[in-house]
């Protein structure tokens, strides 16, 4: 017994190589890199009692332990391990972080928040609670290191689980060690993937304790056939020795009710039977409503699932941890068992009867608390009987709580609500959404079926919505041919053509059209929409159908005043609007947004995807953020925002891995391609788009060929212009490049005229730049990269120099600066063909500048590479001094200084640059003054003019 009449914890044996392991692993996260360690093994072979000693070494070295453990009765309590894990933190500990992460933090872990301040109602994005979550361990680490237990999480929830596989894709920063444990065969599929794809992660396998660590363990006084018959019955696990030679081994078992889990030794399970026989009455009520009350759970919770007054349990429960059946986990009061197969024996052997009573009366006080649904599902699942509408009720609301948060608990509760009430299509409705959130297509489009088969044939405005919706279902899994052919099918059965069933379903036709779906379409869709409708009085419809219109016209290369006119239109509807007018038809501003990309009105569309951004978070529409987010960093990418751009590029990526759904993920790894190269990186350009082309080939994506062509324009940055064509032709769709945005079928035939040049393939690359010409319907962007392609092609540098000075001049006006730069190195190689080296090096000043300003250093590295090929052929203008007499007052300042022997760093501290910056005017000084080391630079520095 310890010291205050409570049983001593047991002695820490046989694991002393493990624990080694943990420490060293702890000692290098000391050193400000995160780490994880992956204990398993299976039931009560030692993993808490490992990591609790993890928890008392890391303790006494100064850092700061959180730690939870998951239980089998609540892993469809989202975050529940997690919120454990933090109860320690507190609600004060959040003043670092920014507003937004706090209250996402407050509002999903209720243990963070003080019943004085407002909450955060609002659904949002999955990922936002991941990095908020990510971003509290780097807090809680700064100061002395951070250590995370997270133990049984073979009984996570879905939202931990998604968690922990965010913490493992993206580490938090400074001193942070997650420490997870769980039984492998058991663990959910995700958590087993996400460790299993991290080589990084330190995995140490429980093996069975040897027959000396038994006896070390649980030393037996007798004969060594005693000790053998123990070691075999036990197998060597832990927890199995200690129940087989406790003080009620001996016990007889026969009269106790009820019958332990299969899955524990037939010895072991009568040891705890026999713990349970040898209580008294009272004692086995409490322990076993301890067992259906929760994991450390508060003594009030113990005695009202009692059916008993909490004075009279509260010794009582004294017993039971004097018994070592229970534990106390915190002061005030809250106890849980001391292993979980305890609680499972316990849990079990009570009898259905009682427990479906205690579970009632367990919910009847979480009620009358004012606990939140998503803590009463528990227990209403097992205590309520069908036709029961108030517990109907209360796992509709927990469903609704945790749809997107942790949509997989949301199908639990929908289901059990389900079995209650089977024809409430409320919750089927539901049900199908989850699964959509959580990539379970196949399932929700069964339950989509389900919906039509029992929704009556005269409600034909839902079958028109249950049709649409199961498009968007058959779209996410890449099959547009069956969204099509679903929405005619429904369509036919309509008696009223121009109706309101009838608009939403040639919407989503229409919808079809645009995204290049079907090539060989028939009818316009788009148009068709908007005339039935122009019919109904509401604006989003017909915003949408507009845009959808100007965008038809981008697609097919028609763009004419009726375009301009659609988008003038469909804007001044979205402006009219209210923003809860747009919620139920968001989608109506993205096709907007969308339609003045292609129209280049970049301002408006930036404004208008940002406002649907803030309405869709507010509603919990999160099978809209992924598509905003793509188009919101392609805007950037073209504006050269390139750190902004990576952010809501990694924002589309975050969102498209939680939706499980091949096509986004494809796309999602797609812009991830195209940021690399805009920033230069050929290698990772080329690596993700592989990854984002595998990805496609497996999901068997009808999309392929705009993924196959990005990896085309990557394999061109990376010097394999020949791949470059075939993948861009092929993949686009022929010459015409009709499977590829409108947006980006400029970017598609400038790169395809520059490979085809690089290849000495004159012709073909202006017969490309001749196609750029023919799309560019007057845009200024899409017109100055047809330029840019004809500078490309033409072999004359005289013209190749018109061409692209053209194309800098509507490029930069335009606002791309990343292409424009690309412009100037093109403009500046064609004038030192020619030469006219003032005009070159202009150019690659000009080129390096803009590529520094976006925050492509790579790219302006390149063009000083290039500028130097250049002036390798040329012979050097120079000064008597033999220097270059034309270097910038920013040049002659970085020139001063590096005389003077300072480093870039110093420089940049100086000026107030960065030390990149001051980089690339090093490379130029280098280029300009003829020397090949920084030393050279003093003397051949021309002398300052005189009228400085």
């Amino acid at each position: 017994m310890g010291g205050n009449g409570f049983p001593a914890p047991p002695p820490f044996v046989g694991r002393h190589r493990e624990l080694g392991q943990l420490e060293q692993l702890l000692a290098d996260v000391a050193t400000g890199v995160a780490g994880t360690a992956e204990v398993v093994g299976e039931p009560g072979m030692g993993k808490t009692r490992l990591l609790a000693e993890l928890a008392v070494r890391a303790r006494r070295a100064g850092w700061l332990v959180l730690s939870g453990r998951a239980a089998e009765a609540e892993r469809h309590v989202p975050f529940s391990v997690l919120g454990a894990a933090l109860e320690e933190v507190g609600p004060g500990r959040l003043a670092a972080l920014g507003p937004g992460e706090a209250g996402l933090l407050r509002t999903t872990f209720p243990a963070l928040s003080t019943e004085a301040e407002p909450l955060e109602t609002s659904p949002a994005e999955r990922y936002r609670v991941h990095r908020a979550v990510r971003g509290l361990l780097e807090t809680l680490a700064a100061p002395t290191g951070l250590v995370v237990i997270l133990d049984d999480l073979h009984w996570a929830d879905e939202g931990t689980a998604e968690v922990v596989d965010h913490l493992l894709r993206r580490p938090p920063e400074g001193r942070v060690l997650l420490a997870v444990a769980h039984r492998p065969r058991q663990a959910p599929s995700l958590l087993r993937r996400a460790l299993a794809q991290h080589g990084d992660v330190l995995r140490i396998e429980l093996a069975p304790l040897t027959p000396a660590e038994v006896d070390e363990l649980l030393p037996v006084h007798g004969d060594a056939a005693r000790k053998q018959a123990l070691y075999a019955a036990s197998g060597g696990n832990p927890f199995y020795v200690q129940a087989l030679a406790g003080p009620y081994a001996s016990a007889d078992v026969g009269d106790v009710e009820g019958a332990a889990p299969a899955e524990i030794p037939e010895p072991v399970q009568a040891a705890l039977l026999a713990e349970l026989h040898a209580l008294s009455p009272e004692q086995l009520v409490v322990v076993r409503a301890a067992a259906v009350a929760g994991d450390d759970v508060a003594a009030g919770l113990i005695a009202k699932t009692a059916g008993a007054e909490l004075p009279e349990v509260l010794p009582v429960l004294d017993d039971l941890v004097r018994r070592d059946l229970l534990r106390v986990t915190a002061p005030g009061g809250r106890f849980q068992f001391r292993h979980p197969l305890v609680r499972r024996v316990t849990y079990d052997a009570a009898g259905a009867g009682w427990r479906v009573a205690a579970h009632a009366r367990a919910a009847a006080m979480l009620r009358e608390g004012g606990w939140p649904a998503t803590e009463l599902a528990h227990h209403v699942e097992r205590s309520a009987a069908p036709g029961d509408a108030a517990a109907v009720e209360v796992l509709r609301e927990a469903a609704a709580a945790a749809l997107h948060r942790a949509p997989a608990a949301a199908v639990h509760w929908l289901q059990a609500a389900l079995r209650l009430d089977p024809g409430r299509l409320e919750l089927l409705v539901m049900r199908a959404q989850a699964y959509g959130l959580t990539g379970q297509f196949q399932e929700s489009r069964a339950t989509l079926h389900e919906l039509r088969r029992l929704l009556p044939a005269e409600l034909t405005e839902q079958h028109a919505q249950i049709a649409a919706f199961g498009a968007l279902i058959e779209r996410l899994m890449g099959r547009h041919v069956e969204a099509r052919a679903q929405l005619l099918a429904e369509l036919a059965t309509l008696a009223d053509q121009h109706g309101q069933a009838a608009l939403d379903l040639k919407l989503g036709l229409a919808n079809g059209v645009v995204l290049r779906a079907d090539r060989e379409h028939r009818r316009d869709w788009p148009a068709e929409a908007l005339e039935t409708a122009r019919r109904h009085p509401g604006r989003p419809p017909v915003a949408s159908a507009l845009a959808m219109c100007a965008l038809h016209s981008h697609v097919l290369g028609q763009v004419d005043e009726r375009t301009v006119a659609w988008l003038d239109e469909s804007a001044m509807l979205v402006d009219a609007a209210r923003d809860a007018d747009l919620a139920p038809a968001v989608e109506t501003i993205a096709l907007l947004g969308s339609a003045e990309l292609c129209h280049e009105r970049l301002d408006d569309a930036v404004r208008h995807l940002t406002r649907a951004l803030r309405i869709v978070r507010a509603a919990g529409q999160s099978h809209v953020v992924t598509h905003l987010y793509s188009m919101l960093g392609g805007v950037d990418l073209v504006l050269g925002n390139l750190d902004r751009a990576a952010g809501h590029l990694t924002d589309e990526r975050d969102s498209a891995h939680l939706t499980g759904s091949p096509a986004l993920r494809s796309f999602a790894l797609r812009s991830q391609c195209m940021l690399a190269m805009t920033l230069g990186d050929a290698e990772a350009a080329v690596r993700l788009g592989k990854e984002a082309l595998a990805l496609a080939e497996e999901a068997k994506l009808p999309e392929i060929g705009l993924v196959s062509g990005t990896l085309g324009a990557a394999c061109f940055l990376a010097g394999d212009a020949a791949t470059c064509v075939e993948l861009m032709v092929s993949g686009g769709g022929g010459p015409d490049l009709w499977q590829v945005y409108p947006l980006e079928r400029g970017n598609w035939y400038e790169t395809l005229a520059a490979a085809e040049a690089s290849l000495g393939h004159a012709k073909e690359a202006e017969e490309w730049a001749g196609r750029a010409f023919a799309q560019a319907a007057g845009l200024p962007r899409r017109t100055g990269l047809a330029h840019l392609a004809r500078a490309h092609a033409l072999t004359d540098p005289h013209g190749a120099a018109d061409a692209a000075v053209r194309a800098v001049e509507l490029l930069r006006g335009a606002g791309d600066r990343v292409r424009a730069g690309r412009a100037h190195v093109v403009a500046g190689t064609a004038f030192g063909a020619v030469a006219d080296v003032n005009r070159a090096r202009e150019h690659f000043g000009e080129a390096c500048a803009l590529f520094e300003a976006c925050g492509a250093p790579r790219q302006a590295e390149q063009a000083l590479r290039t500028q130097r090929r250049v002036n390798a052929r040329q012979p050097r203008r120079r000064t008597e001094s033999g220097a270059d007499d034309t270097l910038t007052a920013r040049e002659r300042q970085v020139a001063e200084l590096v005389a003077q022997g300072l480093t870039n760093s110093q420089i940049g501290e100086a000026l107030y640059v960065s030390p990149k910056t001051v980089a690339v005017h090093v490379g130029r000084l280098l280029t300009k003054l003829g020397v090949s080391r920084r030393g050279g630079i003093a003397s051949r520095l021309p002398a300052e003019p005189e009228d400085r």
